[in-house]
């Protein structure tokens, strides 16, 4: 199961069923129950997670210890490689959303496997360049859209990021809980419902128990912009 997983990963997609083997016998999986603590802001760390299952949300405190969520990590997914390479200190806490399991591996292994197969490089590079981009524009959302452009634009990235149903002008995604949108747009929860309330009545969602229906409208509402 584990070498289908990495063989789907683009990170070692191109490895042989040998190298993939080897790259197994050399790590260790670890699990982990809902709302545990993977690893803090600050450890330093010489080890690359993989996420064979469940789903992590990647956070920041502030000096009153409010919540910040930079992203949310599923299977598949990988975090820790910045402190495996540069051996800084961890820039971010990773906290499990739901139970997970992990796939860790060592900094010499995926050296080694760079040195075999120096692809592997150029796709660490690209997505770090992502993430890099993503972080560039959750500041930049921060720093210049009013509490209303931010909560749409989480709404947009939430059915840009995950698997939704679609209409022709409606997606349908799982209704995250207002305190984690509250974290990701930099507000309150309160004011979260309030505003997604607003975006209702609007008509730009509908708010069911477990889903939000995003219509077309949302993105191209002029207010966000």
């Amino acid at each position: 199961m584990e070498i289908k997983l990495l063989k789907n990963v683009p990170l070692f997609s191109e490895l042989s069923p040998g190298e993939l083997e080897e790259l197994l016998e050399l790590s260790e999986k670890r699990r982990y129950p809902k709302g545990s603590i993977v690893l803090y802001k600050g450890d330093v760390g010489q080890v690359l997670y993989l996420i064979l299952k469940g789903k992590v949300k990647v956070v920041l405190f502030d000096e009153n210890g409010k919540e910040i969520i930079l992203s949310t990590l599923k299977s598949g997914n990988y975090f820790g490689e910045m402190s495996a390479f540069d051996q800084m200190p961890r820039s971010a806490t990773v906290v499990t959303v739901e139970d997970s399991e992990f796939l860790v591996i060592s900094q010499r292994s995926i050296t080694d496997q760079i040195n075999k197969n120096p692809h592997i490089a150029l796709k660490l590079l690209s997505e770090m360049s992502r993430r890099l981009r993503e972080a560039d524009e959750q500041i930049s959302n921060l720093a210049l859209l009013d509490v209303r452009g931010r909560v749409a634009q989480i709404l947009l990235k939430l059915y840009k990021g995950t698997n939704v149903r679609k209409g022709e002008d409606y997606r349908i995604v799982p209704r995250p809980a207002l305190k984690d949108i509250a974290a990701m747009s930099g507000t309150s929860r309160e004011t979260v419902s309030r505003v997604l309330s607003e975006f209702s009545k609007r008509g730009l969602i509908s708010l069911t128990k477990e889903n939000i229906i995003i219509f077309e409208g949302l993105e191209l509402d002029e207010d966000i912009d």
